[in-house]
């Protein structure tokens, strides 16, 4: 947004502003923000092997990511970045980075509330105030994700479920390297046997507060069983781009307004 708002900035006056003078358009200018953003994480990836290797109790988890991510390993060229509010902002990430492949891990809407729910069990972080919260975060997250998928497509976003990464995690993560164009290793099997950011949800929770408004919780469960039983779509289609292209505009001009 603050890349957006700087190019309306530095082209506002025509030939008098700079950016309009030299004749760079805001697709340009986006891709070289986005370049340098890869240069500085891929720059600098042995700083964060260092910081991981003297981490004062590192997990299995941490010692399995050093194995595969070390420089001795053998070079890297991507880097994954797993924040969830990322899919509120595929149109804007697609500007920066024009050849990002996005992965959309689908999970039953029940499950991530209890996880949710739970979350300062493991972390001492609350994520949710209450389960209607959790309940909302997941519909617009995911209805982001699936607005996504018709957009731009199957050859820039994935959906992957997450029971088939649990059911069958070899199927799963091998479709998920032909997606990516990436070779299968059986390593990359090897971290699905922890689980990260678990909630330690105890087998006895229920996920029933009775102040959840119930229709919010019947929207989330239709939407959820209807995504587990349809096929992402082979084909993008023009009419959600143009959405999402006119909302990010909306946004950075209210943006630029409220400076």
């Amino acid at each position: 947004m603050n890349v957006a708002v700087a190019h309306q900035i530095g082209s506002a006056r025509g030939d008098l502003s700079i950016l309009s003078a030299m004749d760079i358009r805001d697709d340009e200018f986006f891709a070289a923000f986005g370049r340098s953003v890869n240069e500085l994480v891929v720059g600098h990836r042995r700083h964060l092997e260092i910081n991981r290797e003297n981490s004062n109790s590192p997990s299995k988890v941490n010692q399995r990511w050093l194995e595969a991510t070390s420089m001795a390993a053998g070079p890297k060229t991507r880097w994954v970045d797993g924040t969830p509010e990322y899919s509120l902002h595929i149109c804007g990430l697609r500007k920066l980075f024009p050849e990002a492949r996005f992965v959309h891990v689908f999970r039953d809407v029940d499950a991530v509330v209890r996880s949710m729910v739970n979350f300062h069990r493991a972390t001492g972080i609350q994520l949710v105030a209450t389960e209607e919260e959790a309940y909302r975060y997941w519909l617009r997250t995911v209805n982001a994700c699936l607005k996504a998928e018709q957009s731009y497509g199957p050859r820039v976003i994935y959906r992957l479920q997450y029971a088939a990464l649990i059911d069958n995690p070899e199927a799963a993560i091998r479709s998920l390297l032909d997606f990516l164009g990436e070779p299968y290793s059986a390593k990359c099997l090897e971290p699905l046997s922890d689980r990260i950011n678990s909630s330690n949800v105890p087998p006895d929770f229920k996920s029933d507060d009775p102040a959840t408004d119930p229709l919010i919780v019947e929207q989330a469960r239709l939407l959820s069983a209807e995504i587990e039983k349809s096929p992402q779509a082979t084909e993008h289609s023009p009419a959600p781009a143009d959405e999402l292209e006119a909302e990010f505009g909306t946004r950075v001009k209210h943006m630029a307004t409220v400076r």
